[in-house]
């Protein structure tokens, strides 16, 4: 835990989800709290269930935490792209909240998040610079000052607003890991190097490649032997060096076309190495557009799917999902996302074959954006994105869960019918596509 703490009203007290989008300090002792959560499903959630929680993120936890398997193994990645709090108009959610009731409701989150962690998990939080610094205080007393890893600096746009003092152009994600980044470093992969620089010298049917000495530092007998070049001249390791691999390996190497000798077959043997076996780059601090898309070119993705509808005002390009999934995930993890928003963290999720958990708040958001896009994805529908990166071309299935709050759940006739219809429509596709 962080010996510096921040400070603020109220923070004793809970902060809870109540009603349609407002919140309300409680007691931890408040009889309300005693309550279980309604937990409502589509069908039974199975340990792999991919879920789209209807319902305020803490309430949608402490739910699928007592009732559902999906949490056994540990949230792998969680990704939180919460309201900035900058008092901006949204048409989607409020971003209005005063500053107590925001740290709070960031606080309650991350700590019901902690114990659901794998080991070697990771927490991204994406801001801009209204709370960030707090926030980091936050994450800080929650996760410990030692498991902070990174301030990763994107390039949300790249427009310039003449009005402005300075032309903000950029978010900050946050990125914690529970063990600490000297360990988290062990188990989260590298980007992929860029393939432009690679070449073809030799008409290889597996296409470009590059190249590396195929020898290794030290002597080792079993990598000391002569290797006749296909000019006829034979060769023995550097001084002080050995090959690269044992003879065995090499005659398999070499029979498999993977050494390549320069100088027109005259030169030392190298190894080559094409695209998917070269190590990858260590990720930068600073994420540019072109690497990792734009606010702009998230609303370009979705008004391709959704023509004749608004856009969502605040989303992110499933680049820059697709970047935080890879380092910090393997296929098959559980991503989850508290503030589901246009449900870019679902979408690249399954399409790179992880499993994920996402919830949303707003029942409209997810009637207009998530749910319509989902069906997309699965269809195979939605060719922009990371679809051409993954070859997706549709499949897998989710589920629809919804966690009413304890506090002032007051529904209009109209949510109650929309949540009703939801269901009921989420059924029949689910029975067509296995019928």
């Amino acid at each position: 835990m962080s010996n510096v703490e921040l400070i603020w009203p109220n923070k004793d007290l809970s902060l809870r989800a109540s009603g349609k989008c407002g919140y309300e300090w409680v007691n931890a002792t408040d009889i309300r709290l005693r309550s279980p959560l309604v937990l409502e499903t589509s069908s039974r959630l199975a340990p792999n269930s991919n879920v789209l929680a209807i319902g305020d993120g803490l309430d949608v936890l402490e739910a699928l935490t007592s009732q559902s398997p999906i949490f056994g193994e540990g949230i792998r990645l969680v990704y939180i792209d919460p309201p900035f709090n900058t008092h901006a108009d949204v048409r989607q959610y409020s971003d209005k909240m005063n500053r107590p009731m925001w740290l709070s409701m960031m606080r309650e989150r991350l700590m019901a998040l902690l114990p659901l962690l794998t080991e070697n998990a990771s927490v991204w939080v994406h801001l801009d610079d209204a709370e960030v610094h707090r926030t980091r205080a936050i994450m800080d007393e929650v996760f410990g000052e030692g498991a902070f890893v990174a301030s990763v600096i994107w390039q949300k746009k790249t427009t310039r607003d003449s009005r402005a003092a300075f032309s903000t152009n950029h978010d900050t994600i946050l990125v914690y890991a529970p063990s600490g980044p000297k360990r988290w470093k062990t188990s989260r992969n590298l980007l992929t190097k860029d393939a432009e620089h690679l070449t073809n010298r030799d008409d290889d049917p597996r296409g470009p490649w590059s190249d590396a000495p195929f020898t290794a530092p030290g002597i080792r007998k079993a990598q000391q032997y002569e290797i006749t070049t296909p000019t006829g001249r034979v060769i023995r390791p550097p001084r002080g060096r050995s090959w690269y691999a044992t003879e065995p390996t090499y005659q398999n190497l070499l029979a498999d076309e993977r050494i390549w000798f320069p100088k027109d077959g005259d030169g030392s043997p190298r190894l080559k190495l094409f695209s998917h076996q070269l190590r990858g780059l260590v990720p930068f601090t600073v994420w540019g557009a072109s690497d990792t898309g734009t606010n702009d070119d998230a609303k370009r993705h979705l008004l391709s799917l959704f023509p004749e509808h608004e856009v969502f005002d605040t989303p992110k390009p499933e680049l820059l999902l697709e970047r935080i999934i890879h380092i910090s995930t393997n296929p098959g993890d559980l991503v989850v996302d508290l503030f589901g928003g246009s449900g870019t963290t679902a979408a690249v999720a399954h399409k790179m074959r992880r499993r994920w958990m996402i919830a949303e708040r707003n029942l409209q958001t997810v009637a207009n954006f998530i749910l319509p896009r989902l069906r997309h994805v699965l269809d195979g529908t939605d060719p922009g994105g990371v679809s051409e990166i993954y070859s997706w071309v549709g499949g897998g299935n989710f589920e629809i869960a919804r966690v009413a709050p304890r506090l002032g759940n007051l529904e209009t006739d109209s949510e109650v019918a929309l949540l009703e219809t939801l269901f009921r429509d989420f059924a029949v596709r689910k029975a067509s596509l296995t019928a």
